[in-house]
């Protein structure tokens, strides 16, 4: 049986004579203010009163002292085995990594998870925690890749993995999902045989939309683009009609009388009838002649023999 320190019993014993006096003078000092003077008489149960109130005063602070000593000792060693908790250590972000896609390709594969064996991480290259679930996919025909990103905060990271040799590889590739069409655009196309010489309009052509993979760039787009041009070769219907297809038409011959405007642009307008002194295409300058005074002039062709003045 261990005895008591004989210093810690001194001590024990010394405070509580300094709290006994202590409490003992504070009731002195309060019956002298209240002028409360004890009587000689000794057979008055007064006498004891002060004496008996010291000594319940003492024993209450004793024990709500050591009460008190014993909750703090009880919090103080919770507190320590709650901070302390040995064997738990947070996961560091890149095992986190090499665990799911070590699990994700054992899973698309249909492998065990212990086959399944991942190249080194690049030193190089930190992993950073994600907040949310990882996603992985492989972006590329090999297997051997995976792509492991996450969307918060915003990374992504390409991991090696090897798997067994009768592991079914073609099981390895993720399902996928339905690839986005490619994007589409409106052209003309002939909407009826076209053959050439034929000099076009809005009812040889149609606007379809069609993919854009594989369309020349030269393709026409607008019915604007074919008025009073000219096929130069045969082109077959729902064909795409591309700009060297056509050309401007002829819609003006030499030695033909056309009709010749002037001053559109400055808001009135003056007609005649001139002469074509040689052929012309839509949009060129050809020279016109006037019959009348024999004057020389200049224009572009506009239309079906009509000429604006230059």
């Amino acid at each position: 049986m261990k005895l008591p320190d004989p210093a810690g019993l001194f001590a024990d014993v010394q405070a509580q004579s300094l709290a006994t006096e202590g409490l003992s003078g504070l009731v002195l000092l309060l019956l002298n203010t209240l002028k409360v003077t004890p009587t000689v008489k000794t057979s008055t149960p007064m006498k004891h009163a002060p004496q008996m109130l010291c000594r319940f005063l003492d024993q209450l602070i004793a024990r709500g002292l050591m009460l008190g000593l014993a909750l703090w000792l009880c919090s103080a060693a919770s507190f320590a085995a709650g901070n302390a908790k040995p064997g738990t250590t947070a996961a560091l972000p890149g095992d986190v990594l090499q665990a799911a896609v070590k699990n994700w390709v054992a899973q698309s594969a249909k492998v065990p998870a212990d086959q399944v064996t991942l190249a080194p991480l690049d030193a190089r290259v930190k992993v950073r925690s994600c907040e949310k679930a990882l996603v992985m996919d492989q972006p590329f025909p090999s297997p051997e890749t995976v792509r492991v990103r996450c969307s918060q905060p915003v990374w992504q990271q390409y991991v090696r993995v090897n798997l067994p040799s009768k592991a079914p590889v073609s099981h390895a590739q993720p399902k996928l999902d339905k690839p986005q069409e490619p994007p589409k655009r409106w052209v003309l196309v002939a909407s009826m045989p076209l053959q050439r010489g034929m000099t076009l309009n809005e009812t040889h052509v149609e606007r379809v939309q069609v993919d854009t993979l594989g369309m020349p760039v030269n393709v026409l787009e607008l019915a604007s683009e074919v008025i009073y041009a000219e096929v130069v070769r045969d082109v077959r219907p729902g064909v795409p009609l591309r700009s060297h297809d056509i050309r401007p038409a002829v819609l003006v011959k030499r030695g033909q009388v056309v009709l010749l405007s002037v001053g559109q642009t400055q808001g009135f307008q003056i007609s005649a009838r001139v002469e074509a002194m040689q052929d012309g295409r839509f949009g060129e300058h050809i020279k016109l002649k006037n019959r009348d005074s024999g004057r020389e002039l200049s224009g572009r062709v506009q239309g079906p023999n009509q000429v604006v003045g230059l």
